[in-house]
């Protein structure tokens, strides 16, 4: 199933919306917005795959919605909608998934809703599990053990991947170390952390029903989001 957010500051446009996409067994608008402020709330509570958002809200701009909503979950895919063709070319620079143009034909949404399909199925495929990954070290590959991997941070734009002996920075992004990682051992807390449950110490009770984990060995401590609360809980029987 499809969870769609749809934002729009006019009611009839998002009704218009929410009537089209509706047509479609596999897809679920699991809410609207009429603000930002009110989509990054719900993006931060629930599970969201597609946001439909215009790109001039009333009182915030679109794509600064949309750069909110990706640095709380990355995959989330963002789908503009606008009744101006050159903000629909700009948007492909901004990497937006994809644009539609008022007056919305179903036609036109059948393709937006084909495309995201598609890159659902590409997802899955390119889950290749891999038993060790490779990152640069002093000009040198370096290949770690994923056994050995505690967790994996993006901080101050850089990836850094550490084992209980040392940590290393590797340009490869989150999202594709987490296609390489096995997803029985390990999982994303955060939209910057990913933890191999194995070297879990403590899971710790913080403010809005969230976590923090302590790891062995070490003493920082690593959040699990709202976001990821409820694939946490089933992942370690809480």
């Amino acid at each position: 199933m499809i969870n769609i957010l749809i934002v729009d500051d006019e009611k009839h446009i998002r009704e218009e919306l929410n009537y089209l996409l509706s047509k479609f067994d596999d897809v679920n608008i699991c809410a609207e917005a009429e603000t930002g402020k009110e989509a990054l709330e719900i993006v931060k509570k629930i599970k969201i795959d597609v946001v439909f958002l215009d790109i001039q809200l009333r009182n915030s701009k679109g794509m600064l919605v949309a750069k909110k909503i990706t640095d709380i979950n990355d995959e989330i895919l963002i789908v503009m909608a606008t009744a101006h063709q050159e903000y629909a070319i700009q948007s492909y620079d901004l990497d937006i998934f994809d644009y539609i143009l008022k007056p919305f034909s179903q036609e036109r949404i059948k393709k937006t809703v084909e495309r995201i399909r598609e890159r659902t199925k590409e997802n899955k495929k390119c889950k290749v599990v891999s038993a060790k990954i490779c990152v640069s070290c002093d000009g040198k590959i370096k290949l770690i053990d994923t056994n050995n991997l505690c967790y994996i941070e993006y901080k101050n734009s850089q990836t850094m991947i550490y084992t209980r002996e040392e940590g290393y920075e590797t340009k490869t992004t989150l999202k594709d170390l987490e296609l390489q990682l096995d997803s029985a051992k390990f999982f994303r807390t955060h939209r910057a952390y990913i933890v191999n449950v194995d070297y879990i110490d403590e899971i710790i009770p913080w403010f809005n029903y969230t976590y923090k984990l302590k790891i062995k060995g070490m003493k920082n401590e690593i959040p699990v989001s709202r976001n990821y609360m409820k694939g946490f809980k089933e992942m370690v029987n809480l």
